[in-house]
């Protein structure tokens, strides 16, 4: 499985793009345009399935399932966290019959979720309860009629929700003012667009668009590349000098 920090985005940036129905196209996406393949458009995201929650699997909501820096992070949470992260496994094809290895793997987006927060608050980073309402209101608004399916999926209330919202909103104000990343150079961009253009030989419908058609958008990915590896060194960097003991 990818590294925790990129489940730790994606448990976080799925549930908000799910609500959200971003349509928004990547570079490699324009490469695919054309293409009337459905096999390949049925299956480009993850599909979504039913995950069931025994009652095996939670924990008490008021027990203190693991501290982190003194942190009590309570069976509430872990409860959510649990279910999501079973959900999100599933959806990509891992084995979640292994609830040993579920709890494990809930536990370390709990501590790196934790640890984002708490490294947030230290540099002077905060999400009011008002701007958490704002964007709730928003995404409800805007996602009426498929809202409460996406919660259900997630096995979210609109509390819970709030609460990965919050985190969500964290990260960006984080990422924005601590995770910079370098400068794209064109030599970079280039050596990607050239990976496209070899990436689409032989493959029906899917031409690739002309440099200056996708540059932006090269552009944007290499630098959220950038940032998510820089996030992670400093993820790793957070857990090697953090105390967490867990209690489950």
């Amino acid at each position: 499985m990818k590294k925790m920090i990129m489940l730790v985005l994606a448990l976080s940036l799925t549930i908000i793009l799910a609500a959200c129905g971003d349509d928004s196209e990547s570079a490699s996406d324009k490469s695919k345009e054309g293409s009337k393949d459905k096999k390949t458009e049925e299956t480009a995201q993850p599909a979504a399935e039913d995950v069931k929650i025994t009652d095996k699997e939670k924990v008490d909501k008021d027990k203190v399932v693991t501290k982190i820096n003194g942190e009590e992070i309570k069976g509430k949470q872990y409860n959510t966290s649990y279910a999501q992260t079973k959900t999100l496994m599933s959806q990509y094809g891992q084995d979640v019959s292994d609830v040993k290895n579920v709890k494990e793997q809930t536990l370390n987006v709990i501590v790196e979720q934790e640890l984002i927060k708490q490294e947030a608050t230290n540099k002077g980073i905060e999400v009011t309860d008002e701007e958490v309402q704002k964007q709730f209101e928003t995404i409800k608004e805007q996602n009426a009629d498929q809202f409460s399916a996406v919660l259900e999926q997630y096995n979210l209330t609109e509390e819970t929700y709030k609460d990965q919202l919050a985190f969500e909103l964290t990260l960006q104000k984080y990422m924005k003012q601590e995770i910079k990343g370098k400068e794209v150079t064109d030599e970079e961009v280039q050596k990607y667009y050239d990976k496209l253009k070899e990436q689409s030989k032989g493959q029906e419908g899917q031409e690739v668009p002309k440099l200056e058609d996708v540059k932006d958008q090269i552009k944007g990915q290499l630098k959220q590349q950038q940032q998510q590896q820089q996030l992670q060194a400093k993820v790793e960097q957070l857990k090697k000098n953090a105390e967490v003991k867990h209690m489950i």
